[in-house]
């Protein structure tokens, strides 16, 4: 059973599903509306009813542009030709080497997964060297590891955040703040060592970073669904405003794919159908995603947050609480490295699980000898041999040992290029959208966090001698030995 396009193939062979059995599934769950809610996706108008707003992710590589309230694609290609090619000066008048994207969630997943994934296809037009890291956890953990090896005088950081509030990230940018007042003021930082990517303008200003320093988006578009917008901006300083903009035409042709792809040779589609009956009618309540290519390593969190912030729910559009199962648990792990550590468990555990394979089937690796590449070549097919052998063994097994059935599909793509990148995204955004349409529910919002960081505040409050509020037996003893 295999579909391909341009950039994207799918073989759902293991599945043991038949076309006959899709189609039959996909009239009995695909509900009437379907086809209308798909349009009002690929034009923006569908809407987010608990947020109040529609929902326009896709309208950021539709146009082939960079969705701002402010300033646009100009502004965002300026900024990137500026560090890209060294002209963007600090405060004491030395080049910026090294940029810092300070962010959670979605303004760091997509962003990290996709300056890593497609680094090697930096446009080789700029010399200057310009390195770009990630900071996302609240402790601190990875300011400690990225503050020593950067210099405050041609460092750059990125505030990345769609409300321009979260506590995460401002907590990272006040320690920043501390960090640089032995060399800069904070005018002095400000002036030239940040850039804003936000929803919120005001909030930005407020902060007091210049108006040519703010990129912004529509606050329609889902903080998961970002890459797309100004938030892939590490994306772009990582390869250049160019082949950002082939990720985005990558996308973009599995947009229009979603929307004229007969049912039977739908990727999106497909995946979300198997997806849903592996969850209903086989009871499986976990997906693998198990990437064979390294640069594709961040793809199992990105979508771990995509899928199960989207579709971890158990009330409906209307806000009903529902009585049956929505979307499954995402795990997983680099491939090759999986098969020493989980894998075990994958063939002869007791748990169920279905997974997704994915595949990059050729590399060219650029920039090594030629003998070089051909060892490179000679460990691609390796990987893909592991990747071939491992999903066979676990849908026809070995005997009583390796029970096998365990259904799966092969996600492969001949070279992993910046517009094969972006149509595997945007096909997996399509299946969960469409499971989100199949449930009745609202892919759109995530307000599951919400009382536990209104709680966070409450016990921060307490540690921090504001409050004396008390909670449990067991909170209250940590709270006292701190």
């Amino acid at each position: 059973m295999l579909v391909t396009t341009d950039h994207l193939n799918l073989d759902y062979t293991f599945q043991g599903l038949s076309v006959a059995d899709i189609e039959a599934y996909a009239k009995q769950r695909l509900p009437e509306t379907f086809n209308a809610a798909r349009e009002q996706l690929l034009s923006g108008d569908y809407a987010n009813p608990s947020e109040g707003r529609n929902v326009t992710h896709v309208l950021n590589r539709s146009r082939h542009s960079v969705t701002a309230a402010r300033g646009g694609r100009n502004r965002f290609c300026e900024v990137v030709r500026s560090l890209r090619s060294g002209k963007w000066l600090g405060a004491t008048g030395k080049p910026i080497t090294d940029v810092v994207n300070i962010g959670v969630g979605g303004s760091d997943l997509g962003p990290m997964m996709g300056s890593f994934a497609l680094r090697e296809f930096a446009d080789d037009n700029v010399s200057h060297d310009l390195q770009v890291h990630f900071v996302s956890s609240m402790d601190g953990g990875q300011l400690y590891a990225v503050l020593p090896i950067v210099d405050p005088e041609t460092t750059l950081f990125i505030i990345a955040s769609k409300s321009f509030g979260t506590i995460d990230t401002l907590a990272n940018v006040d320690t920043v703040k501390r960090w640089i007042s032995p060399q800069l003021s904070e005018s002095q930082w400000l002036a030239r060592h940040v850039i804003g990517v936000s929803s919120n303008n005001q909030a930005m200003s407020q902060f007091g970073i210049p108006a040519g320093q703010q990129l912004s988006f529509a606050d329609s578009v889902g903080g998961r669904f970002s890459l797309w917008s100004a938030i892939g901006l590490p994306i772009a300083l990582t390869v250049g405003a160019n082949q950002f903009s082939k990720m985005l035409a990558g996308a973009h042709a599995m947009d229009q794919h979603f929307a004229t792809a007969p049912l039977t040779e739908n990727i999106p589609l497909l995946l979300a159908l198997i997806g849903v009956y592996n969850r209903e009618q086989r009871g499986l309540n976990n997906v693998a995603v198990l990437p064979y290519d390294g640069r594709l390593r961040y793809l199992p969190s990105y979508l771990q947050q995509l899928d199960m912030e989207s579709n971890g729910k158990q009330c409906d559009r209307d806000g009903i609480p529902i009585d049956y199962p929505t979307g499954p648990i995402i795990w997983g792990g680099f491939g090759p490295n999986g098969q020493h550590a989980f894998f075990q468990h994958l063939h002869q555990g007791y748990d169920a699980f279905t997974a997704d394979f994915i595949a990059v089937l050729h590399r060219q690796a650029p920039g090594f000898t030629p003998a070089v590449q051909e060892g490179l070549a000679e460990q691609q097919r390796l990987a893909v041999a592991n990747c071939l052998a491992h999903r066979r063994l676990l849908w026809f097994g070995n005997g009583d040992t390796y029970p096998g059935q365990s259904p799966t599909n092969l996600l492969y793509v001949d070279e992993l290029t910046p517009e094969s990148f972006g149509a595997l995204i945007a096909a997996y955004e399509h299946k969960v959208f469409t499971q989100g349409v199949i449930w009745n529910i609202n892919s759109f919002d995530q307000p599951g966090v919400e009382l536990g960081k209104q709680i966070a505040k409450e016990v921060l409050a307490v540690l921090d001698g504001h409050s004396d509020e008390h909670f449990d037996e067991s909170t209250d003893n940590i709270i006292k030995r701190m």
